[in-house]
């Protein structure tokens, strides 16, 4: 499967390429509300995940894809800073991208000069922290042993004094685990620290890897924001209740197996209801009748989640 997929249409980044540097599930952390699914390998060490030749040939396709897309993200099915290579990857596509150049992190490495410094050289670094307080960021976040909270938070604080581009602040909250007061007394706490140049909540809008995982209403995360101040914002459509809006770019498929391997390699990345998917392929036959097949073929399955139905690989 290539590293390079989509583009895929974000609220806040337009039609965004992803370039993916770390295969599922490859991870620092095995958060409760990820949407990738559970963390099959937890792990610090940086190794080559990907080979370089295959992410130097999907940064060239990237080049001349251009006209395709807004940003190129470069993320993962997991944390792309373990990549061994991410350093070069951001040095490469800085230097042939005319596009903006993002990167999604868990933050857990921004305490590696040499990994901090090519977060610093992106046009745009969308870094997650769920919790300032270490007992929430344990149980949300599941992280080794190892990773330092404080680290991350002073880490992210760096970042923000040697960024060339902007920082923006992700954060996902979980209902009951890292909502309560005392976590977002910390959470402003760092916030004020950090600086970001913008911070931004989420909550558990796709089905979660642990089902311990729930949303919080639009009416709490509104409450959230007040209390957390300025230069914050909700991020998760209006209409999240019930429906995810998020229609994806159109993808053209000319048979039956042309669009089933297309919708299991969209949905090995994220799980995607039928709106969504019908927005992103173009298809002459019922997609939802493909869908079904697949199911019961063994090659996806239906998960059901804020009142709809995902579909998952």
């Amino acid at each position: 499967m290539s590293p390079l997929f989509g583009p895929v249409k974000s609220r806040r980044l337009g039609l965004s390429l992803g370039l993916e540097l770390v295969p599922k599930k490859i991870c620092s952390m095995d958060c409760l509300y990820c949407e990738v699914g559970k963390t099959e390998v937890l792990t610090l060490e940086r190794k080559a995940y990907y080979s370089w030749e295959k992410i130097e040939r999907a940064i060239f396709e990237a080049k001349d894809k251009e006209s395709e897309y807004d940003v190129l993200t470069l993320t993962g099915s997991g944390e792309p800073t373990l990549n061994i290579y991410f350093e070069k990857a951001v040095e490469l596509a800085k230097a042939l991208i005319s596009k903006p150049v993002c990167i999604l992190t868990n933050s857990s490495t921004v305490n590696i000069p040499s990994v901090r410094e090519a977060l610093a050289k992106a046009d745009l670094v969308l870094a997650s922290l769920d919790s300032a307080s270490e007992r929430s960021f344990r149980v949300v976040n599941r992280p080794l042993a190892e990773i330092n909270l404080r680290e991350i938070i002073f880490g992210l604080k760096k970042l923000r004094e040697e960024m060339e581009g902007e920082l923006w602040l992700e954060v996902l909250l979980v209902k009951g685990i890292n909502d309560k007061k005392e976590d977002l007394m910390a959470l402003k706490e760092a916030i004020e620290i950090i600086k970001p140049h913008r911070t931004q909540l989420n909550t558990v809008v796709r089905p979660p890897a642990y089902s311990i995982a729930k949303a919080l209403s639009s009416e709490e995360l509104e409450e959230v924001k007040n209390f957390l101040g300025e230069r914050v914002e909700v991020i998760v459509p209006q209409n999240w209740e019930g429906r995810v809006a998020h229609p994806p770019s159109l993808q053209r498929a000319s048979s039956e197996g042309d669009v089933e391997s297309l919708l299991r390699e969209y949905l090995l990345r994220r799980p995607a209801p039928l709106e969504e998917l019908i927005s992103l392929f173009s298809f002459e036959r019922d997609l939802q009748l493909v869908l079904e097949k697949m199911v019961k073929d063994g090659k996806i399955k239906k998960v059901f989640h804020q009142g709809e139905i995902f579909y998952i690989a």
